[in-house]
């Protein structure tokens, strides 16, 4: 008997995904569809279902003739259809997304089972001018019934095209490996509470938000390197190992700070933290944020479903009682 169970876990421990449920997940390559002319009633149907719901925002009362309009201006913009045929010389069709997104959707099945998966679908919707302002719509956008990936942010990192308000330490991230980090974020953001200035949230409000939500990376792709879900590089990762205690000493004095400009160089988009000079990672607010959640998950057994639907009132608790000290 004692042995059975042994060899239960070890066989649990090889095949992980074993537990997983089964689910069909439905991804369709919309930008190649309208770059052929939609010439298929189900590819007509498609894109009508996803322009409605993602691109209209699930108003209905959008006439069909501005549907119409706004189809044969794209179609007719060469720069949109050199575009697309710059995604698909990236992405022929047939493209493999499947093996990368399926495991994630398994695994978001199993901790919300009553959720209806999204349907998948790639899409260009071109370069704003003010880029980083529309950037993570731009990449993910989840909508009621789908789930939008935009192919065009996912090229390179040195692809010439991108909004130039984006800084080479953004563009690291427009590659295909991460796009499975950007889906689940979109996932996990959309069951979590929000948490924006006007709240006049903490320091430590925020680490615990987005600490969760580096914490839920974790669960949800436990086989993604940690590099692309942290946006770390390794020189990052090995100031760390060094400086983890010195810089975590350096944010204590900020935790109950609810000044935004105060505390924006701990959780803000910047190349480093400004006050640990430029070698330093940036975000480190997210980074002990996490291990914070991390420390605490593990102590109080609370479930990823428990933790991405905590109320932001009990942050300050998920920290105290996590313990966590670098």
């Amino acid at each position: 008997m004692a042995a059975a169970a042994l060899c239960g876990l070890i066989l649990s421990g090889c095949h992980p995904d074993e537990t997983l449920p089964d689910i069909e997940l439905s991804i369709w390559r919309g930008e190649a569809a309208l770059r052929k002319g939609l010439t298929t009633a189900a590819d007509s149907q498609r894109m009508r279902a996803f322009f409605y719901d993602c691109v209209y925002e699930g108003d209905t009362a959008v006439p069909d003739s501005i549907y119409f309009y706004d189809l044969r201006s794209l179609i007719q913009d060469s720069l949109f259809c050199w575009l697309i045929d710059t995604v698909q010389k990236r992405y022929p069709l047939g493209y493999d997304f499947s093996s990368s997104l399926k495991p994630l959707f398994q695994r978001w099945k199993l901790h919300f089972p009553e959720d209806s998966l999204p349907a998948v679908v790639t899409f260009v919707t071109g370069y704003g001018p003010i880029g980083a302002l529309t950037l993570e719509r731009d990449m993910c956008q989840l909508c009621s019934r789908h789930l939008m990936i935009g192919l065009h942010y996912f090229l390179s990192d040195t692809f010439g095209f991108y909004p130039p308000d984006l800084p080479y330490f953004i563009r690291r991230r427009l590659t295909e490996p991460h796009i499975p980090t950007f889906v689940a974020l979109r996932l996990i953001r959309s069951k979590m509470p929000s948490l924006s200035p006007r709240m006049l949230p903490r320091l430590i409000d925020y680490m615990v938000w987005y600490g969760i939500q580096l914490y839920a990376l974790e669960k949800l792709l436990p086989h993604v390197e940690e590099s692309l879900r942290t946006f770390y590089t390794s020189a990052h990762e090995e100031w760390l190992k060094k400086n983890a205690r010195y810089a975590y000493k350096e944010l204590l004095p900020y935790l109950q700070e609810s000044r935004y400009a105060t505390i924006q160089p701990f959780i803000g988009e910047e190349p480093f933290t400004k006050p640990l000079g430029s070698d330093s990672p940036p975000r480190l607010g997210w980074y002990f944020g996490w291990q914070a959640v991390r420390r605490y998950a593990e102590k109080q057994h609370i479930s990823l479903r428990h933790l991405l639907l905590l109320p932001p009132t009990q942050y300050q608790e998920v920290f105290a009682k996590s313990g966590y000290k670098p």
